[in-house]
């Protein structure tokens, strides 16, 4: 079967797992500690490699700077090929500082996005296009983003759009889109409406399928006419949710290349994404994955 193909952000993550969150100007002793690559679409990349069994193909922006080689060993140990549109970049690579709170079951993250940094779609870059099964592009990279959903539009490769929070290219990849995933955090300008409207905007804008992660509670999709909920299973021990959406959408990918099923891949998925809270990190739940 065809690679699955990731275009987006990657970042370092420094992640730290604490009882509860410290308070201003104290000295913590953490539980535990994660280093590694982080990022919407290089999270997803690595989820789907482990859940398929099959390398999966990034196309990010790295460069040369000393701090990326920490992740590109990670992404190269998760079996991630790594293409890099910025590869004479010597800017510092974005880094995420996140302390997960494990008693609340939740996370806070400081760091940088990619704002700062221009990866230009170049035509060289429409080959990774060619014969992959299906795209997930997760907006952080504009002019990247674009070019690939175009390319992809006309090979008729499905692309998937990780919409965790608007975005102003949103308006422009939307229509580009077969399969939108978006939290319930996604707010478009001036809309106010509930998850159910959140669904019917995605499906106007262009998706043939849509859905709505809410957190703990049930997802709410769209597809082909059909409208219900994806029950999500309870985590009943302490919870890491870090990276717990970027897991669901590399699982889906992979469980969508296969099937070519909605609902049943993003089911799938969602156990996978539940999994995931389960351990510290965005990578020991492969340890538990049947």
């Amino acid at each position: 079967m065809p690679e699955a193909l990731f275009v987006g952000l990657s970042t370092l993550d420094i992640a730290y797992a604490v009882d509860r969150y410290p308070g201003e100007d104290t000295k913590t002793q953490a539980r535990d500690q994660f280093l590694g690559a982080g990022g919407p679409a290089a999270n997803a990349a690595v989820a789907c490699a482990i859940v398929s069994g099959r390398p999966a193909t990034l196309i990010t922006a790295l460069g040369r700077h000393p701090l990326t080689a920490l992740v590109r060993h990670d992404l190269a140990d998760h079996h991630v090929d790594v293409i890099d549109a910025t590869p004479e970049s010597t800017g510092k690579p974005p880094v995420s500082s996140i302390v997960v709170a494990l008693e609340a079951g939740s996370r806070t993250i400081v760091g940088l996005d990619a704002a700062r940094i221009q990866a230009p779609y170049t035509a060289d870059l429409s080959e990774y296009v060619e014969n992959v099964s299906i795209i997930l592009i997760d907006g952080h990279h504009p002019e990247l983003a674009l070019g690939i959903a175009r390319k992809a539009n006309a090979l008729g490769v499905p692309v998937v759009l990780d919409a965790g929070r608007w975005k102003p290219i949103h308006d422009q990849l939307l229509p580009l889109t077969d399969i939108a995933i978006c939290s319930s955090a996604f707010s478009p300008p001036d809309f106010h409406g509930d998850g159910a409207a959140l669904i019917d905007y995605l499906r106007s804008a262009g998706p043939k399928h849509a859905a709505v992660t809410q957190g703990p509670d049930p997802i709410l999709f769209a597809s082909d006419g059909r409208q219900g909920t994806i029950e999500i299973a309870p985590v009943t021990e302490a919870a890491d949710t870090l990276g717990a959406g970027d897991i669901l959408h590399g699982a889906f990918c992979a469980y969508y290349s296969q099937s070519q099923d909605f609902v049943d891949a993003l089911t799938r998925a969602s156990v996978v994404s539940t999994l995931s809270c389960r351990s510290f990190g965005t990578r020991n739940w492969a340890n538990d994955l049947p």
